[in-house]
Formats: structure tokens, C-alpha cells, sequence
């Protein structure tokens, strides 16, 4: 794989003061890590994207930036409002039909198709508005990468909500610029998309719980990543994982990743901006595979990956020791369609991205039956969402 000048992983949310964003550099034959700060404020549209995300000046193209926020949609979803590809439709909102999904619904009545997200507050809202707002079981919106463990993008109550990160990071991307930009999966694979010259920046999504289990295992493992000392008993590990990427980092950083980072409510900002770098990092050396189904096209179009999530994850677990990526891993069950309308909808979806993509009738007809067979091999998941 082609090995970007620079890496940079931004933990997202609502508030400014909560994007922190971790930079790495080429360094030789590994990385460096230089910068552990929050993202710029973006007040002018058009500004540079590495700017935006302090990566230094210096740094080398071509770059791969990480988002810890939701990139796609639900494949149920985008079906009904008749989204075929996700990374035009970016563009979209806020206009014509679209112009209130980026408001949150205020009430049950409120949820549509194109106002999609809910609750804008708590107070007497249930899920199950948001269910029958959209005419979609909770099943139905979840994304394949979404398992068990990471919650729904349209959903904006709780700890673990995404949907106004998710707006709010749309939005961010939208008013920045600078030089050529890609989305993974979308526009290719991420060989392919980093090979295609230095002026340019892949955009992907990222999970950093997904790669706790190469660092936390065991009693010491356990905790929250909110408690100081928590993260403070999760040090050594974590720096005997980035010692095995080859990874080192300025001293300022040394000092904060020693020290546990922040001691206040940005500390596990930090952290989860720190371990996602470390995981792409892995990722781009060949430690970790990318993850995504590369035959799924619906992954491709309008859902979606996490970067470096394996397919077969469905909870991020703790394992007792330390994880070692196996050959082969990362099978999932692939449902077969349960009626003929549910059939006639997958083949709608895999033909609409297969134009996207500019297959012919020939390799769209072996992505189908490679699929097929997909479904009669795969293994039977109990615990994933289906």
C-alpha cells in the first residue's frame, strides 16, 4: 500500500472544544506523531483541510485524514429517499427537498424522510419515534458496519449518539477545501485512492473503540476511558502497541500520552484521538486490513466502513491478550432476502452502484453471483442485528 506523507485522526463532536485531532508524519520508515490539538474553527468556506486539521505545512502529500463520526447511510434508508450514491448527496443538503435534514426533529411528527434525525432534547421521545417517523425497523437502521456496539447514525439522545456529530462534521467538511479529496470507500479502494498522486487528502471514517482490544485486555483493560486513572493503567500497553507500529512521537505528545492525557473532560478526546491515529497507522503499514466487504456494493454507494473494522465485528470485545489480525478473519453473515420485494430491492441497489462505479453487465453479473455464493458460505451470526 502507498504510505501517506501524513495522518491525521480528529475524535469529533458538537463541541469545538471536543475535536481533538492527533497528526502523524512520514518519518523515515515509520511515523511520528507532532500534533495533538483541537481542529480549527472553521469560519471561511474554501479553507485547506490540513490547515483545518493543524497537519504541518511541511508534511508530504498524499494525506489520509480519519473522522470519528458517521460516513453513509443506511442502506434501507437511502433506498426509500432514493439516495443512490452518498458522497454527491453531501452536497445536496440543506437544498430543495433536503433543506431541513440537518434540522433535528423537535417532535415524533416532525420525522420524515428528509428531516430524519431525532430527538433534538430529551423528554418523553422514544425510539420508536424515529421508527415509525421513517417507516423503518431499528434493524433496518443500522448500517453493516454500524454491528451492535456503535449506534445509529439518525438517533441524537445519549452518550453514544452520533447524529449531530455527524451533521455537524458533514458540515465541516463541506466548508473546507484544498487540493484533491477522495472518500473511502466510496471513490475507491484505499491503495488505489492514496496512488493517485500527492495533491490530494482521503477522507474516512473511523471507530477508535474498534481498536481498544490491541491494548486494552485483561483486569487491567477494564475501566472508562472518562476516568484519568483508567487511561493512566492503559498507558503501557498502549505504548508497547505503538512501539510495535514503529511509531514515535514528539516530545510534547510523549509527555501527555505518558501522563494519561488531559485531566479534565478533553482527556478522552485525546485519547480516542490518539488511539484512532494508532489505528490507522496499523492500518497503512499493513498490520490491519481496511475491513470493508470489497464485494458489497451497497457498501461502496451509500453505507460505508469504518476504516480497519473488521466485518465480522459485531461488539468490540476485550480480549485476554494481545490481538493478532488472522488470515481470513472478517466473514459476516450476509442475509439472504426473505421475500421477492426484498430481492428486488438488493438488485436495484446493486445495479444503481454499479453505474455509479462504471461496471459493465459482465462484471456486474460476476459481483452478483460472487455474492450469492457469499450468502451460502457465510457463517450464521446470532448476535449481529438483523
Amino acid at each position: 500500500m502507498v504510505r501517506p506523507g501524513f495522518i491525521a485522526h480528529a475524535d469529533w463532536g458538537t463541541d469545538a472544544k471536543k475535536r481533538q485531532v492527533a497528526v502523524a508524519v512520514r518519518s523515515g520508515a515509520g511515523y511520528e506523531v507532532v500534533s495533538l490539538a483541537p481542529a480549527m474553527e472553521i469560519v471561511t468556506s474554501g479553507t485547506d483541510l490540513r490547515t483545518a486539521l493543524r497537519v504541518p505545512g511541511s508534511a508530504p502529500g498524499p494525506g489520509l485524514a480519519g473522522f470519528d463520526f458517521p460516513i453513509g447511510l443506511p442502506t434501507a434508508y437511502a433506498e426509500k429517499a432514493r439516495i443512490d450514491s452518498f458522497p454527491p448527496f453531501l452536497g445536496m443538503i440543506g437544498r430543495g427537498v433536503w433543506s431541513s435534514f440537518d434540522r433535528v426533529a423537535e417532535a415524533p411528527e416532525d420525522v420524515s424522510l428528509y428531516r430524519p434525525f431525532y430527538p433534538a432534547r430529551p423528554g418523553g421521545t422514544r425510539r420508536a419515534h424515529l421508527q415509525d417517523g421513517l417507516g423503518l425497523s431499528s434493524q433496518q437502521l443500522r448500517r453493516r458496519c454500524d454491528g451492535t456496539d456503535a449506534e445509529t447514525v439518525f438517533w441524537t439522545l445519549g452518550g453514544k449518539q452520533v447524529g449531530k456529530a455527524a451533521l455537524a462534521g458533514w458540515a465541516y467538511l463541506g466548508r473546507t477545501g484544498g487540493g484533491e479529496r477522495y472518500v473511502w470507500p466510496f471513490d475507491g479502494t484505499l491503495d488505489e485512492l492514496l496512488g493517485r498522486g500527492t495533491d490530494q487528502t482521503v477522507v474516512a471514517e473511523t471507530y477508535p473503540a474498534e481498536f481498544y482490544r490491541y491494548f486494552r485486555f485483561g483486569p487491567e483493560g477494564r475501566g472508562s476511558k472518562r476516568r484519568h486513572g483508567d487511561r493512566v493503567r492503559w498507558m503501557p500497553e498502549l505504548a508497547r502497541w505503538q512501539d510495535r507500529l514503529g511509531v514515535t512521537c514528539s516530545p510534547d505528545v510523549s509527555v501527555r500520552l505518558a501522563s494519561g492525557f488531559a485531566e479534565d473532560s478533553t482527556g478522552e478526546d485525546e485519547f480516542d484521538a490518539f488511539v484512532g491515529l494508532l489505528g490507522m497507522i496499523a492500518v497503512v503499514v499493513g498490520q490491519l486490513p481496511t475491513g470493508e466487504p470489497r464485494r458489497d456494493l451497497t457498501v461502496t454507494s451509500v453505507e460505508g466502513w469504518m476504516l480497519g473494522r473488521q466485518s465480522s465485528s459485531g461488539r468490540t470485545a476485550q480480549p485476554r491478550g494481545p490481538a493478532t489480525p488472522r488470515a481470513g478473519a472478517g466473514r459476516e453473515t450476509v442475509p439472504a432476502p426473505a421475500t421477492a420485494a426484498g430481492l428486488g430491492k438488493e438488485v436495484t441497489a446493486l445495479v444503481s452502484a454499479a453505474r455509479r462505479r462504471g461496471l459493465g453487465e459482465a462484471e456486474l453479473l460476476s459481483l452478483g453471483q460472487q455474492q450469492y455464493r457469499d450468502r451460502q458460505d457465510a457463517p450464521v451470526d446470532h448476535s449481529a442485528p438483523r
